[in-house]
């Protein structure tokens, strides 16, 4: 998938992403050298992350890991202006979606543009076996792709959720809601 990226927060994204995705491969030794020496693993500050987002604006720059954890990111800025990012690379090191979902947890549905739907030939067909979704958490964004909305703006196409055919709740309210006392009950 592609994103427009050009409106967004992006050290707020990239401060999501980096706490969506998980160690992995070569990197879990990173991360678990970096934990016993007792710095922060699961959170990059706001100058780690002005320093990151520095390359990474440049357009030059790809963050492959952080922290052990595998990132696979670079922005591709256009002439017009214009920011995209594919979602693929990170979505093979955490999971189908990834990407997409971490953008629902935090922001707006008003904020995620998508500029391209589908992931690029073979990029899922490795997945490891628990990066693999169940078919009903697949279903969920398979049915909030079928339930986009093209609309334009001076920079470009792009795909916004449509609210009147679809909802999207968050896993942690969806918890949140399935623990919650039943209405009316005392506490």
């Amino acid at each position: 998938m592609n994103f427009d990226i050009t409106q967004v927060d992006r050290l707020l994204l990239l401060q999501t992403l980096f706490a969506h995705a998980g160690p992995l491969g070569r990197g879990e030794l990173e991360y678990e050298h970096r934990k016993r020496a007792g710095e922060l693993v699961e959170v990059m500050d706001r100058e780690e992350c002005a320093t990151i987002l520095a390359d990474l604006e440049g357009g030059s720059g790809y963050l492959d890991y952080h922290k052990g954890k595998p990132m696979k990111l670079s922005f591709e800025p256009r002439t017009n202006g214009r920011v995209l990012v594919w979602s693929d690379a990170y979505d093979a090191r955490n999971g189908k979606y990834r990407f997409f979902e971490a953008m629902l947890n935090v922001f707006s549905i008003d904020e995620i543009r998508i500029t391209s739907k589908g992931y690029r030939p073979y990029i899922m067909s490795d997945l490891p076996q628990h990066l693999v979704r169940s078919k009903s958490d697949e279903l969920v964004f398979r049915d909030l792709i079928r339930n986009l909305r093209q609309e334009e703006y001076e920079l470009g196409k792009y795909w916004v959720i449509d609210e009147t055919r679809t909802t999207y709740v968050p896993q942690s309210i969806q918890t949140l809601m399935a623990n919650a006392p039943p209405t009316g009950s005392a506490l």
